[in-house]
């Protein structure tokens, strides 16, 4: 899952539908994620509770990917100077 909301990033950055602003939030979410991921693997095994509040988090994440992607503002255009 947490693969699939980094390509939905990529590729409202790639369309121009994330700011440069968006991105970095959006991916600082998903960088948080991971690391709860990982801290909850680090004993071995995910309890139900850990479990539930990282797919409480990945909810929260892919709706927010969503409002970014879908608000008016739009990244600007390189001119390529």
């Amino acid at each position: 899952r947490q693969a699939q909301q980094e390509q939905r990033i990529e590729r409202g950055v790639a369309k121009g539908t994330l700011t440069t602003r968006e991105t970095r939030l959006l991916e600082r979410a998903q960088t948080r994620i991971a690391t709860a991921e990982t801290q909850a693997r680090a004993d071995g095994t995910v309890t139900a509770k850990e479990r539930r509040r990282l797919h409480k988090a990945q909810d929260a994440a892919s709706r927010d990917i969503k409002r970014q992607k879908h608000d008016p503002q739009t990244a600007t255009p390189s001119t390529g100077a």
